[in-house]
């Protein structure tokens, strides 16, 4: 059931950014003409990695609960995508957003929670040339992650470990800087939303990413 969701999200893309390229945005056509992107005609493809940071934001709130709390983690990225113009493309991703882990106390019995979530990402990334800064250029992005969440708990002598898998909202913002003519520096910021829907560990997640990106630009 996923794989046909996703198949549906890629050719729903594919197909809106072919047809903003043969007709422009609203008609016109959106490219800048001073862009510092040398971009061609035709389909252009890039991959990358990234270290990460990741906060899942709400894994340390629980009542009565005192004691030792981490909620980030370091995490890594790999991506790639399409860019159709200069302005839009998608991308898919995999991303690892690391572990959220507390130890201490309800009461007077003692409690350990360990999350651990990672998953596929698949989003539409808007793109703008910052022409009075040569090679940078702005993104954003909007789209879904395809997640998986793995949580270790112990109530005193009693343990358990569960699954929990969904699909949640994601946006997110960045910059790109070119090095040179194929190697391109990022750093960007995404926002999952209700990881874990439905469960006593429901969180959202901030990812924080800088890495390296190689593109036929």
């Amino acid at each position: 059931m996923k794989k046909n969701i996703l198949a549906g999200i890629i050719i729903g893309l594919l197909s809106s950014a072919q047809a903003v390229q043969a007709n422009g945005l609203f008609g016109f056509n959106t490219a800048p003409v001073d862009s510092n992107f040398s971009f061609n005609n035709g389909l252009k493809m890039y991959a990358g990695v990234g270290a990460s940071y990741a906060m899942q934001s709400d894994a340390c709130n629980m009542p009565f609960f005192e004691g030792s709390c981490e909620d980030g983690s370091a995490g890594w990225k790999i991506f790639g995508g399409a860019r159709f113009n200069p302005m839009f493309g998608t991308e898919l991703a995999y991303a690892n957003l690391g572990t959220a882990e507390k130890a201490g106390a309800v009461g007077t019995e003692n409690i350990y929670v360990k999350n651990e979530v990672a998953g596929y990402q698949l989003s539409g990334v808007a793109y703008l040339p910052i022409n009075v800064v040569p090679n940078l250029e702005l993104m954003g992005k909007g789209g879904a992650m395809f997640w998986e969440r793995d949580t270790k708990e112990s109530l005193d002598t009693a343990a358990d470990e569960t699954s929990d898998t969904g699909i949640s909202p994601l946006v997110g913002v960045g910059a790109q800087y070119q090095l040179n003519q194929n190697l391109h520096l990022r750093g960007e910021w995404e926002h999952v939303f209700n990881i874990g829907s439905g469960s006593e560990h429901e969180t959202d997640a901030n990812n924080y990413t800088l890495g390296f990106m190689y593109s036929t630009l």
